[in-house]
């Protein structure tokens, strides 16, 4: 657990001895839901490639057949300050500050050795008005007279370490997945141009930078050396003792596969960029309310994760969704897992439709990918994968989780009817309606009779991925009867009043009963001795252990205990009955919830870091407070405080912040299960 980030009603900043720590650079990540920097500084006296780069949403590269990895990008966040021809390195003591109402981050911290000194502070942020530019400010300071070297570009030492599905398991290659083209350079400017070899994504960053007071203390040379990985210009610089210069540097970066065409600007000013992207936040905060009874930590905590959801979520283009860990880091290849449809999908219906429309429309355009995942999988319908690329394709390579948490399908179909309830958009019914009849198609065959004749769903997960490959999981069954009810519906609806595409989909009556039937038949799980919902047909079977003997503290048991012989006990990864509750409250009684918390908050192991928030929105729902408060705290601070011990190495966790505000916004509510 981490306690050095100092928590203000405005900003959070940290002091730290060390400039490239992983924690830090987690927490201090800025971006506009477009592109995405981690909090690193532009100032690096060895290469880091692996850490030091850019993420654009939507850019990915095959990296094997069939697989993608998001791309670590060139970034613009470079600087580097020579003296007689050797690197100033960055001295112990860097201040990091992100200021909360925008998203601005700057950095304090000193360059060279002995009296040759140079005092930085640097500022940058990814523009929310308009999202191709990233937009930085850089001061400098001499402590005695200096005549140095300033160079000011492009790195393009980023590199890609694809991160195995296994959470367990590391891997050490280092890979490069762009080629770039040699830059052209013009007053003040450079234009580079770089592209994806195998999908055939194309960029083109147009950097130029200006340069202010004390202009005349230097000359300017251009530079592009790839062997150095740097392109960019080089400033000759001589200051006097309390002297200081500063540099202004715009970055526009567009995209091949962009859906926006950008402006680009003639006439930059760093305080012009600087006041569009604040009046583009005040727009944003104008949606987001916070509850009323939080003290000043966790009304820090609540704006900090308010700010990282607008900050990874986009809002102009519905080509893409939102990676596990956003563009905060690479994790899980940056794919699209069921978080962005359950977790973050309620922050953005509530705070800015349009972004969620952009989240539920990726779904919808990708369900000729969904068609082909689940004919690949031998079956009938669409099935949407586990882990989408940017093209609705499945990237998860472990066997068992792909093919059998297949409430991933019902979850998205629950998401887009959770949206158009909430908005009112009618628009989008006609998709919607092909997307629940070709889902309920995938269940149906997807589904198993026994030799009496009853409905099963075998061989499947829940949320909780502890509990071995099971029957029947009662969260699955629920998301896949409500599944069928809509298709049901909308088979009506689209006989009615889109006879065409009725037609056009094939729908017969004979089809339609069947999901009937199988939505009357599909079992709830019950313990058979006590009458109690049951997480599934097997979760009796396990062999139950005390908490203690798996973990002490709050980092995961899977680092202690193998993942086989944790799925033979009787614990939960995470809230899988209890989440089904949070979201369907109304089919089950105060009763039925009250006695499922008591079966299984007590197994719960809190492995994922979707389990403390989804707790805490449970207890927040059904009157239990303390608990509720109890949750929520470590929800709010799990990456602020890194209770897990991953943030640095792994990135942000949106799903748990997006969750987190369901509990807050509950827990204001005054407690209702609704």
């Amino acid at each position: 657990m981490r306690n050095d980030i100092i928590l203000g009603k405005d900003k959070i900043s940290c002091q730290s001895g060390k400039w490239d720590e992983d924690f830090h650079e987690s927490i201090f990540f800025t971006g506009n839901g477009r592109i995405g920097m981690r909090g690193y500084l532009p100032c690096q006296a060895e290469k880091r490639p692996l850490k030091s780069g850019l993420y654009i949403a939507g850019i990915f590269e095959e990296i094997k057949g069939g697989i993608t990895d998001i791309v670590h990008l060139p970034t613009p966040v470079c600087e580097e300050a020579y003296l007689n021809g050797e690197i100033l390195a960055v001295n112990d003591g860097v201040k990091r500050c992100l200021d909360l109402k925008n998203g601005i981050f700057s950095a304090e911290y000193t360059l060279g050795v002995g009296e040759k000194r140079l005092n930085v502070r640097h500022e940058r942020f990814a523009a929310l008005d308009n999202l191709a530019y990233i937009v930085q400010r850089t001061f400098l300071t001499a402590e005695a007279d200096i005549s140095f070297e300033w160079r000011s570009g492009i790195s393009l030492s980023a590199r890609n370490n694809p991160v195995p599905d296994d959470q367990v398991k590391s891997n050490e290659e280092i890979i490069c997945l762009f080629a770039e083209e040699k830059p052209l350079f013009g007053k003040d400017s450079l234009t580079l141009n770089v592209r994806t070899p195998k999908t055939g994504l194309k960029l083109s960053y147009h950097c130029s930078i200006a340069c202010g007071q004390n202009a005349e203390s230097l000359s300017t040379a251009k530079e592009y050396a790839k062997v150095n990985e740097f392109a960019g210009l080089v400033y000759h610089i001589n200051l006097k003792k309390g002297e200081s210069i500063s540099f202004e540097k715009f970055c526009f970066i567009q995209a091949s596969r962009d859906v926006t065409a950008f402006a680009q600007y003639e006439n930059q000013a760093y305080s012009y960029f600087e006041a569009q992207h604040k009046a583009a936040w005040a727009k944003r905060w104008e949606n987001i309310a916070l509850p009323s009874f939080l003290d000043k930590e966790t009304e820090a905590a609540a704006n900090y994760l308010a700010m990282q959801l607008v900050m990874n979520g986009n809002a102009i283009d519905e080509t893409v969704s939102i990676g596990a860990r956003g563009l905060t880091h690479p994790r899980y290849k940056g794919c699209y897992f069921w978080d962005t449809d359950f977790f973050l999908l309620p922050f953005y219906l509530k705070t800015h439709p349009k972004t969620a429309r952009n989240l539920i429309r990726y779904r919808i355009l990708n369900l000729p990918a969904a068609k082909e995942h689940a004919a690949k999988t031998s079956a009938k319908g669409a099935r949407y994968p586990w882990m989408a690329s940017f093209d609705g394709s499945e990237q998860c390579e472990s066997w068992d989780i792909g093919f059998s948490e297949i409430h991933i399908t019902a979850d998205v179909v629950f998401a887009i009817d959770d949206y158009i309830k909430k908005t009112g958009d009618e628009s989008l019914y006609p998709d919607a309606y092909t997307v629940y009849i070709e889902t309920a198609r995938f269940f149906s065959d997807r589904s198993t009779r026994d030799i009496e004749g009853n409905a099963n769903l075998l061989f499947v997960k829940g949320p909780d991925e502890y509990c071995g490959i099971t029957n029947n999981n009662l969260f699955t069954n629920m998301l896949v009867k409500h599944n069928l009810k809509l298709a049901i519906t909308a088979a009506g609806e689209l006989s009615a009043h889109y006879p065409d595409l009725y037609s056009q989909l094939l729908i017969t009556e004979d089809e339609v009963s069947k999901w009937k039937n199988l939505e009357n038949d599909l079992p709830i799980a019950r313990n058979k001795a006590t009458g109690r919902l049951q997480q599934d047909d097997t979760f009796h079977l396990l062999e139950p252990i005390e908490i203690t003997k798996l973990k002490n503290g709050d980092g995961a048991s899977y680092h202690q205990i193998t993942f086989d012989r944790v799925q033979r006990y009787k614990v939960i990864k995470q809230a899988d009955l209890l989440l089904l509750m949070t979201r369907m409250p109304e089919i089950f009684t105060a009763e039925e919830r009250i006695k499922a918390w008591e079966d299984y908050e007590p197994v719960c192991l809190h492995d994922s870091t979707l389990s403390f928030a989804s707790h805490a929105l449970f207890a927040a729902q059904n009157g239990l407070k303390e608990k509720a408060e109890f949750y929520l705290n470590k929800a709010l601070f799990l990456d602020l405080h890194d209770l897990m011990g991953n943030t640095g190495k792994e990135g942000l966790h949106l799903a748990n912040f997006g969750e987190c505000w369901q509990a807050l916004a509950s827990l204001d509510c005054g407690s209702s299960p609704q």
